[in-house]
């Protein structure tokens, strides 16, 4: 079996994947920096290709049995020009680091153990109960609103109900889900849930639906007190808006991982957005880290594995999200 990594994160699996399947399977890692000479004979050459991207952009793959995205979402794959026989799976096993990140993100607003903890090293002792200072918040009895309830929002779930926190979920078809939240709701709930919310997570799939669906009227639905956290896709969220909210305080702050653009060979140190979030005091923002743990690679390339064998086989593929002919 022929198998094709492109792009910096398939490159990994030239040693994991050698390691699991020896002389069964014979490997290539390919990179936008490849001469199109190359890129041709290499698409030419594959069955089995892992990429985050697939688009008019590559050449002609008339062997091409399956494209495993090596992460969850499609964003950047173009279905309607991939072989007509070639399948798609995708990862999950994201949701843990999400999930983490996304408490470390909530902890740290409400305790604010990194700022006090330099704020004290240089002599501020602010906020001790020794001088009568001010009380801080507790995520005990407060509201956790989550914009889907897949994966990511479950993981959310399961760890805000431990901290115990109230749980209103919104999906776009209700159903009974593990863990049971406090509300299930759908999309069309969605203000309702951002008026309760002390702190409102993104955490569901970018599609024409979700597109824009935070808007400046949805975040002036929210408390003035709330926090919006963005671990999803950046487009989610109205760019200006987002930022408008943020910047006059109609919320007060917000957790964003996700964005708007993104490097490239062309502009490795594009910002991340149009608009100055990072002039904000309220805003805690990261690369779109939120996901890229240790445990969520083992994961991923354990599940890229699967396939791989399955197809080796002719076993049932798992995370199918597009089916060749």
């Amino acid at each position: 079996m022929n198998v094709l990594l492109n792009g910096a994160i398939a490159r990994r699996g030239m040693k994991i994947l050698s390691e699991r399947f020896g002389d069964r399977i014979s490997l290539r890692h390919m990179t936008d920096e490849d001469s199109q000479a190359v890129r041709v004979e290499n698409l030419a050459w594959a069955e089995f290709m892992v990429s985050v991207d697939y688009g008019v952009h590559m050449p002609p793959a008339p062997n091409l049995a399956l494209l495993q995205v090596p992460a969850s979402g499609l964003d950047a794959v173009d279905v309607d020009t991939l072989p007509p026989q070639t399948t798609v799976c995708n990862v999950y096993e994201h949701e843990v680091a999400i999930a983490e990140y996304t408490f470390n993100g909530m902890l740290e607003w409400v305790v604010g153990l990194a700022r006090r903890n330099a704020a004290f090293k240089g002599g501020d002792w602010t906020g001790t109960p020794s001088t009568g200072g001010e009380t801080r918040g507790e995520l005990a009895g407060m509201t956790l609103g989550c914009l889907g309830y897949g994966n990511i929002g479950r993981a959310i779930a399961k760890r805000a109900k431990a901290f115990d926190m109230k749980v209103m979920a919104l999906t776009r078809s209700p159903r009974a889900l593990d863990p049971e939240p406090d509300f299930m709701g759908g999309y069309d709930d969605l203000r309702q849930v951002l008026s309760e919310a002390d702190f409102f997570v993104i955490c569901c799939p970018l599609t024409d639906d979700t597109r824009g669906m935070i808007g400046a009227g949805e975040l002036a639905a929210m408390q003035s007190s709330a926090v919006i956290i963005n671990v999803a896709r950046g487009h989610i969220a109205d760019e200006d808006a987002l930022y408008n909210a943020l910047r006059d305080g109609t919320v007060a702050g917000g957790i964003l991982d996700t964005w708007y653009h993104y490097p490239s060979a062309a502009e490795p140190d594009i910002r991340p957005s149009r608009q100055p979030f990072h002039e904000l005091e309220n805003v805690l923002m990261t690369p779109h880290i939120s996901g890229w743990s240790e445990g969520q690679q083992i994961r991923r390339w354990d599940k890229t594995g699967d396939n791989l064998e399955a197809l080796l086989t002719g076993s049932d593929l798992i995370n199918v999200i597009w089916l060749g002919k």
